[in-house]
């Protein structure tokens, strides 16, 4: 069988590279756009943003700046519907309506419940001047906001934000940025593995002093005590 001209040749190679081309075009995912930020001081993450997640670098950070006592009032444990645990600063509530005291049956003890202030300010926002109290300070999830790392990707947490698609960020701020939101995801990973061995450790150690102290105390109790507390026992077990 005579061989295929040169002319031939050319003519199969310069096919095979136009179905290549053509393959190539329609294969070929669109681009992504590109993530720019600048921070428009709209504050509106700050006004409406729920509880903060804090990690052991916030902590530690506190620590180093000598400002823990600053925080530790507005610090709490969540338990999150997915059943994972977060240490966040937990926004203040709003201040009850006020109710005649004739009719008020509001437990003063009682706690507003975290599903409650998801849409609340940040306990450390000052509303009226429109300002972060503790700006140096603030915690790792603040600093990276509205940038988040899963692990894999990175990921915009409000769509919303106005200074998303602002003009003006560097190359250089966003690499940092993306440095902050992969150990913020790194943080936050360490917490949500520590704290709840440390919850169930603490929790089991109160109620192991909290029993110590009963015991104690009912053994100082003399025969005239126990019998009246045995009487309120009885009195509140057959009511209920």
């Amino acid at each position: 069988m005579p061989e295929n001209s040169k002319e031939d040749q050319t003519s199969d190679i310069l096919e095979n590279e136009k179905v290549e081309k053509t393959e190539s075009e329609i294969t070929e995912e669109p681009s992504k756009a590109k993530f720019t930020f600048k921070c428009t001081r709209c504050d509106n993450c700050c006004a409406a943003r729920g509880p903060i997640p804090v990690t052991f670098w916030d902590l530690e950070m506190w620590a180093r700046n000598g400002v823990v006592a600053n925080f530790i009032p507005y610090l709490d444990i969540y338990h999150k519907p997915d059943g994972g645990i977060d240490l966040v600063l937990k926004p203040l509530a709003p201040p009850p309506e006020e109710e005649k005291k004739e009719n008020s049956t509001r437990d003063p003890f009682a706690t507003v419940p975290i599903e409650e202030l998801l849409n609340v300010k940040c306990p450390v926002y000052n509303k009226d001047d429109e300002k972060c109290l503790v700006y140096e300070n603030r915690p790792l999830s603040c600093r990276t906001y509205p940038l988040e790392y899963d692990g894999k990707n990175f990921i915009v947490v409000d769509a919303d934000c106005p200074g998303i698609g602002e003009e003006g960020m560097t190359k250089e701020e966003l690499a940092e940025m993306r440095e902050t939101a992969k150990l913020m995801h790194y943080e936050l990973t360490r917490m949500r593995i520590a704290l709840p061995v440390l919850n169930q450790m603490i929790s089991q150690k109160i109620m192991m002093d909290l029993m110590r102290q009963n015991m104690e105390a009912m053994s100082k109790m003399s025969e005239e005590d126990r019998a009246k507390l045995d009487e309120i026992f009885k009195k509140s077990s057959e009511e209920k």
